[in-house]
């Protein structure tokens, strides 16, 4: 009992001191939210007050940035949110409601430019090795969690680490972050986190969606998740998922996008009777049939559906969309 009430105490203590420094950092601009943070960065402390101010920092520019990003004028404000970020994932890499905060924030402003700028020119201080590497120490320790409550946690992480890589690469067409991810074990990770947390619905769905982004239009990219076994943790997810409209609708893109012809670039091999092969393996027909029929009034599930079908050699009832 005496345990329980010191515990509670620490954590009561905790919060409050959290709450306090939300208070003052909402009323902060964000110049000197970030010269508090560069202290703690300076001091590399790592106290019960610099973890409740990066917590606070974390949080206070997520709404500010939210609130002013509309505003052409407030260019900076994505570069010190970017920089707070960093800041908070030096000095508390394997803290998990700071890793949270942290990747959360990068995910609401990675489709900035002069962030992705940052992460693909100044990678000695903003490389996607930070936050990929916390996410891959946060994902092995969920794989020895028992506490059902932190591996929530856990799973939330991946999940937005999941939506950080893909809004990061998502209409990039000049700073080649696809495959910055990947030479960075980026698509792995994502791919291992979908596996473990394999009937975690929200860790489904963005970690699809991520792999879609990371691997559409890029030859390469997609080798590598053949390479990976994706095929297969595609299939296995839509199977753990059967009544989920988006897993199986990035399921199905996905699956669509590698089958379909056209996946050729010079100077790499794409195979893709290879490619049909593993697909048929996996168990393309069953999931495949599955969705198109568990969600017969999406149109894009059908369609896609009927053409991965017809170019496998299916040979059974193809289903018809309805209600449409």
């Amino acid at each position: 009992m005496a345990g329980l009430l010191s515990a509670l105490s620490e954590a009561t203590k905790d919060l409050k001191e959290t709450q306090k420094e939300e208070i003052r950092y909402n009323i902060f601009d964000p110049v000197d939210i970030l010269k508090e943070m560069e202290q703690l960065e300076d001091s590399q402390s790592t106290n019960e007050t610099a973890r409740a101010r990066c917590m606070a920092s974390l949080g206070a520019l997520a709404k500010k940035y939210n609130r002013e990003k509309e505003d052409s004028t407030e260019q900076k404000l994505p570069l010190q949110c970017q920089q707070a970020a960093y800041i908070s994932l030096n000095l508390f890499p394997e803290d998990d409601e700071v890793l949270a905060g942290a990747i959360s924030l990068l995910a609401l402003i990675a489709k900035t430019p002069q962030v992705r700028k940052r992460n693909k020119y100044q990678a000695d201080v903003y490389g996607l090795d930070r936050p990929l590497s916390a996410l891959k120490k946060a994902l092995q320790r969920a794989k020895t969690e028992e506490d059902e409550a932190r591996e929530e946690i856990l799973a939330d992480i991946q999940r937005k680490g999941a939506l950080f890589m893909g809004a990061l690469v998502d209409g990039d067409t000049e700073f080649d972050l696809a495959v910055k991810i990947v030479e960075e074990d980026g698509l792995e990770l994502v791919l291992d986190a979908a596996n473990w947390f394999r009937f975690h619905e929200g860790v489904a769905n963005w970690a699809l969606w991520a792999v879609f982004i990371i691997c559409y239009e890029n030859v390469r990219n997609k080798i590598q998740l053949v390479r990976l076994g994706g095929i297969i943790t595609i299939c296995e997810q839509m199977k753990n998922h059967p009544g989920s409209l988006e897993v199986n609708r990035h399921g199905i893109a996905l699956l669509f996008d590698l089958l379909r012809e056209g996946n050729e670039v010079d100077g790499v091999k794409w195979d893709p009777w290879e490619v049909r092969k593993v697909s048929l393996g996996a168990g393309l027909h069953k999931v495949v049939l599955h969705a198109m029929t568990e969600f017969s009034d999406s149109m894009d599930i059908v369609m896609m559906g009927q053409e991965m079908l017809i170019g496998t050699g299916y040979r059974g009832d193809i289903p018809q969309p309805q209600n449409l």
